[in-house]
């Protein structure tokens, strides 16, 4: 018999407009909470749903006032885990970057929604994370529209450059936009982040009765496991288990017309951790819908699984944690990189020589970040230098010249999480050549 590790996932993209609603929807001058349906939780599942999708929130103020009752100590405290933990938040946040069309509203511009949840976790200090969620761009760059391509999506890595060098962050954990990957993002995935809980495997993926859905239109994790186990994905095809490195979970979605989180499936799980087998139970909401609603249903879930398997513990979890709980990488020396920045006479970088002191980095390469002195974010991909584990990047006219470099990151991640991250301000450093170590 183990535990079971608990992990509540928030897509994290801010506020979300609808038609305006009635008053006598409830969600007026933020005014929660709305009453249930008839039956609650344990009656018409299908009238739940319904009634909770009219619940979209869209302003920071709506938010916030949302977010005052969910991740109050009070709130947390009404369903702690077996060991008194009161309840986590994993707020996996993303940017709306390069949109001509903004239909919904939605919050625009770098660190929009990252500053603001960052910000909720510091102030609180209960035990919240912050993670990574990415949307790539749609083709005629609609913000109300879902795509699918990391290809198609430049955006993608000016996100990540700035979170490196303006915020000082790199993703270690990843919930895939729409719950989708393909093989550019599996690929993408693959280099750099080793926890992943995006598989949304369930009976009902590809229903006919969900045309988006249909036949493996978005969200298709039809191959993949449905069992609660955490896999390592194959190299050519992400759903099924193979060789690769990073680490899939299942995560369901709360009370949404597809793959929804029910009875059955919180049953399951804590029958697999009555049986000894490793379990990690995640599932997702939006912040931009009533949590304590999805909380409460949750809870109610849980309390009905372990009635039946009275002997099975569960804990709250963040998500690099539950991973290395039920999904342990063997451990090893602590993750160091050393960073040499090489400079000339008028101190312009000419290259950075980047070597693994200890530990072993997760994927082929560390993340590189630049900034230009116009304040263009850009990545590149590094060279070997004197072994596999260690890198070099040259500036020049054939990569980014030595007088446009005004700051400079790197980061990697190890299996486990452990992270390295290194940036320098080229301002800052005084004319002269010789080696900076940063």
């Amino acid at each position: 018999m183990t535990d079971v590790s608990i992990v509540h996932c928030i897509d994290t993209e801010g506020p979300l407009a609808e038609a305006p609603l009635s008053l006598e929807d409830g969600l007026e001058d933020n005014v929660f909470p709305r009453p249930l349906p008839p039956g609650g939780f344990d009656g018409d599942i299908k009238g739940l749903i319904d009634w909770h999708r009219k619940g979209t929130l869209g302003s920071w103020e709506r938010i916030t006032a949302m977010l005052r009752r969910a991740t109050s100590p009070e709130q947390r405290r009404r369903f702690p885990d077996s060991f008194g933990t009161p309840w986590r938040f994993n707020w996996f946040c993303m940017d709306h970057l390069d949109f001509i069309e903004n239909p919904r509203r939605r919050a625009m511009g770098i660190h929009a929604v990252y500053d603001f949840y960052s910000d909720l976790v510091l102030r609180q200090k209960l035990g919240d994370a912050v993670h990574w969620h990415f949307h790539p761009m749609s083709t005629y760059r609609q913000a109300n529209q879902c795509a699918t391509s990391y290809t198609n999506s430049p955006a993608l890595y000016e996100i990540l450059c700035r979170r490196v060098i303006d915020r000082k962050f790199f993703p270690r954990a990843n919930r895939a936009g729409f719950q989708d990957e393909r093989p550019d993002s599996h690929w993408f995935l693959e280099q750099w982040i080793p926890f992943d809980l995006s598989n949304m495997a369930s009976d009902d993926i590809c229903s006919k009765t969900n045309p988006d859905f249909e036949d493996g239109r978005f969200s298709d994790w039809r191959w993949a496991p449905k069992d609660w186990r955490t896999y390592r994905p194959a190299h050519n095809c992400h759903q099924l288990e193979g060789q690769c490195q990073r680490k899939i979970a299942r995560c369901l979605p709360v009370l949404t017309r597809v793959a929804n989180l029910s009875a059955h499936d919180v049953e399951a799980a804590f029958a697999r951790a009555a049986q000894g087998l490793p379990t990690l139970l995640s599932f997702s909401s939006h912040d931009w819908r009533d949590l304590c609603v999805e909380m409460d249903y949750v809870a109610h879930l849980i309390e009905k699984a372990q009635a039946r398997h009275p002997g099975v513990k569960f804990r709250y979890c963040e998500a690099v944690e539950a991973f290395n709980a039920v999904h342990p990488a063997p451990v090893g020396p602590a993750l160091r990189l050393g960073c040499r920045l090489l400079k000339d006479e008028k101190g312009r970088p000419l290259r950075i020589n980047i070597e693994t002191l200890s530990g072993k980095i997760f994927g082929s390469q560390p993340f590189l970040a630049i900034r230009t002195r116009s304040r263009r974010y850009i990545h590149d991909n590094l060279n070997y230098w004197n072994s596999l584990d260690s890198f070099n990047y040259v500036f020049d006219e054939q990569s980014v010249l030595p007088e446009d470099v005004s700051a400079i990151g790197v980061v990697a991640n190890d299996a486990l999480g452990n992270q390295c991250l290194h940036t320098i301000e080229i301002d800052d450093q005084t004319p002269g050549c010789g080696a900076i170590d940063f």
